[in-house]
């Protein structure tokens, strides 16, 4: 891992890896069926844009701003554009209904959301006079030709605000940054409330960095390493994946160009770090038995005969002991024929960590994906933990357990079996919700997650 120097803040965090990385790749992104190139010096200077735009618009420190789109190189320009800004981040699924945004924005009093595009705009427009936006800034203004309304601006044009402020205060980014602390809050996580209204997790810039460092430390990852981002940026999992650990590491981020396009665009790639969820996970492996259901008798007998040699061999592998020599070699033989080639069309050849996780998965898909070669492993957390409690090791991982707590904080089973949790990883509150929040974290510090151990 690429050690860095102590950061108070994620905005200093990501300028540190820009001095080292210098005009080395940083983000892929597929448009219009062709791949783009953003170095590091590129993304930070798109941020910087960002923040002093958001300065221009006159953002006050700890200011909540709101996003609501797809995944895409905006996002993240935009994400930490606002936490250099000194502002907090309040990422909205692209997925929410109109009722839902303005809930969010409302309870949050945002007075400036991005937004990717013409839909997503169609959705703010119908709320926005019930709530305290003042800006909206489109990203793609494909189909917006001539559009006008006093509160959109489009995002080359408020960009270009703020590049005329930069010209007449060159040091206001720059001072917003270096007054950031470990204790202020970066963003905040919408979790969906199972009796009431959803819930805003604030997160702290110091636990954020320290959760990064504490997750990335368990299984190591370099520079060299890739990972591809369509998991929701208003989950905290992609946040650790996609945006905080490249800051740590230097790792490249690839976007994909649409979720359909998903497992084209892993075959492209290859990435050598891939997490996702149970659902992903499980429609790759239905989607290869359906290929494998399909195909001709030959090819459906030795996928069935590799897979059952494969999994014999997870299994010895996963139990520590010694492989014999009969099943390594028939493994071998397998791997050769059929696994090896199957890993290379789902875009797994290359892939050295993969991650599932925010959802329970049966063991079964585990032992599968270690048959085919696939070091898939099992973690647990929760937004109000920065998302990571304990994650399993991929040098030696167990199947059916979500592996062990990560170092340096506190894991306990209270006495009605609850999960109890303490240290630096523990969120600050709930925003504007101080009785709720003396309900999840107690006097000593303890998080209660609401899960049974």
């Amino acid at each position: 891992m690429v050690m860095t120097d102590a950061a108070r803040s994620v905005p200093a965090l990501f300028a540190g890896q820009v001095e080292r990385q210098g005009d080395r790749l940083a983000i892929r992104f597929k448009e219009y069926g062709i791949w783009h190139r953003v170095s590091w010096r590129e993304y930070h200077d798109a941020v910087r844009r960002v923040a002093a735009a958001l300065l221009a618009f006159g953002l006050r420190r700890q200011e909540n701003v709101a996003v609501l789109a797809e995944n895409r190189a905006e996002w993240l320009y935009c994400h930490l554009g606002i936490q250099t800004a000194g502002g907090v981040t309040v990422g909205i699924y692209p997925t929410s209904a109109p009722e839902q945004v303005r809930y969010l924005l409302n309870h949050s009093e945002a007075r400036l959301i991005f937004v990717e595009n013409e839909e997503q705009l169609d959705k703010i427009l119908a709320i926005a006079g019930d709530t305290k936006l003042e800006r909206i800034v489109v990203w793609d203004a494909k189909g917006l030709w001539g559009f006008t309304e006093e509160r959109v601006s489009f995002f080359e044009d408020f960009l270009k605000q703020g590049t005329t402020f930069a010209e007449s205060h060159p040091a206001a980014v720059d001072e917003r940054l270096a007054a950031i602390g470990p204790a202020d809050t970066a963003m905040i996580i919408y979790t969906s409330g199972t009796t009431g209204p959803p819930k805003g997790a604030m997160l702290s810039h110091g636990s954020i960095l320290w959760v990064t460092e504490a997750f990335l430390g368990v299984n190591p990852v370099t520079a060299d390493d890739e990972v591809v981002s369509y998991l929701p940026f208003a989950h905290i999992y992609e946040n650790l994946i996609s945006v905080f650990g490249p800051l740590r590491t230097g790792y490249i981020v690839n976007f994909v160009e649409s979720l359909d396009t998903l497992f084209q665009n892993l075959r492209e790639i290859s990435p050598t770090y891939f997490a996702s969820v149970p659902r992903i996970w499980e429609k790759l492996a239905s989607t290869v038995e359906l290929r494998m259901a399909d195909s001709t008798w030959l090819k459906r007998r030795a996928y069935r005969a590799a897979v059952a040699v494969g999994r014999r061999y997870a299994r010895a592998k996963l139990a520590g002991g010694p492989i014999p020599p009969g099943l390594g070699l028939a493994y071998r033989l397998a791997s050769w024929t059929v696994l090896a080639p199957l890993k290379r069309r789902l875009g797994f050849d290359r892939t050295r960590i993969a991650v599932c996780g925010a959802a329970p998965a049966s063991p079964e898909l585990f032992e599968y994906y270690h048959a085919l070669g696939i070091p898939l492993i099992e973690g647990y957390g929760q937004t109000e933990s920065t998302g990571v409690i304990s994650v399993n090791r991929v040098a030696r991982p167990r199947v059916g357990t979500v592996g062990q707590a990560i170092p340096g904080i506190e894991v306990v089973l209270a006495d009605d079996g609850e999960i109890l949790t303490r240290g630096p990883h523990v969120f600050k509150g709930y925003f504007k919700d101080p009785e709720l929040t003396a309900e999840t974290v107690d006097r000593e510090g303890w998080l209660h997650t609401g899960d049974v151990g």
